[in-house]
């Protein structure tokens, strides 16, 4: 359980604070035991890792929010157009004279979202424990709808600069290509055939460089934790006449098939931490699912320890290219 979290309850627990409601929905959802002995709550989590523990919780989840609640709580994300689109969200699902409740850390800019909220609802009252802070309001008829329309915007799908691909706030690398995902998809033979995952898909660039580059792929697997990524990679990738699967996947759990080649730029932050551990994972995954002689191509940061980590795998690698930031190490599993 998060810091947020444990403070967001406790404007159930304070003396005067709201009673628990028979429903809510629960945006950006992370399990709590208290949540246990709530009757009617609802979560709603796209990020893979996140929404398997929440279900392991025994709690409810839905894929997409639908219908009003007297309550809605939000978690946030991690960047503001996110954030205030999330606002948006909590907004179309709120019961008239509800309570719309956030709960973030301090680090992440709590106070300055709760101005953000005082100026679409007018009075906010809030609570701070655990360097984080708790902001809620109740729907009186005269929240400033208009604010609410333009954060609702910002959780938009918008075309990605340079390209005729859209995705949209939350995802990794929305306003711009990725540089190390371009250097990748630059570097990329074009003989690839057979069947070729993507991992940590994101909104499909790489496996649209991919079919651009190799005629000879007969079928993609794109692995995404993002289910909203996933869905722009799906919107992305339509006009492609080739076999495509798209996995709402915590990578780092391993795959269920195998491959002729793998593709990745994977990922090393949880959240705002780095997390080297989460590149290795996506390697030991990439390794188990190749078929013997089969090739994987990543790119990574220069100072990332990814080397020695093939050669664990049993994977002959070589530097294929790179940049003063970014790295390309192609294998082949023996």
């Amino acid at each position: 359980m998060t810091p947020a979290l444990e403070t967001l309850l406790l404007a159930f627990r304070m003396e005067g604070g709201p009673p628990v409601p028979g429903r809510a929905l629960l945006l950006g959802a992370a399990p709590h035991p208290e949540f246990r002995g709530w009757p009617g709550i609802v979560g709603w989590q796209p990020l893979k890792p996140e929404a398997t523990v929440w279900g392991q919780a025994g709690l409810p989840r839905v894929d997409d929010p639908a219908g009003s609640y007297p309550l809605v709580m939000v978690l946030p994300g991690k960047s503001r157009d996110e954030t205030l689109a999330w606002f948006a969200l909590a907004r179309e699902h709120l019961e008239p004279g509800g309570r719309l409740l956030v709960a973030m850390t301090n680090a992440t800019g709590a106070g300055r979202f709760e101005k953000e909220l005082a100026r679409a609802c007018g009075r906010v009252e809030s609570i701070q424990k655990h360097k984080c802070r708790a902001f809620h309001a109740v729907d009186d008829g005269t929240w400033n709808e208009d604010v609410f329309a333009e954060w609702r915007m910002l959780g938009a799908r918008r075309e990605v600069p340079g390209t005729r691909l859209v995705a949209a706030a939350g995802m990794f690398s929305v306003d711009h290509v990725d540089p190390g995902s371009a250097l990748l998809a630059a570097g990329l033979p074009g003989g690839m055939r057979g069947r070729v995952a993507d991992l940590g898909a994101g909104w499909g660039y790489l496996t649209d460089a991919v079919l651009k580059r190799s005629t000879g792929v007969k079928r993609m697997d794109l692995y995404e934790a993002d289910a909203r990524a996933l869905e722009c990679a799906r919107a992305n990738l339509a006009g492609w006449q080739r076999e495509l699967s798209f996995h709402w996947w915590d990578v780092s759990k391993g795959l269920r098939e195998t491959y002729d080649a793998i593709v990745m730029n994977p990922p090393f932050h949880r959240g705002r931490e780095t997390a080297v551990d989460l590149g290795v994972a996506f390697i030991h995954a990439a390794a188990a699912a190749l078929r013997r002689g089969g090739s994987l191509y990543l790119v990574a940061n220069r100072q990332l320890p990814y080397e020695s980590v093939l050669e664990s795998c049993g994977l002959s690698w070589h530097q294929a290219g790179g940049d003063p930031s970014y790295k390309l190490l192609f294998a082949r599993k023996r």
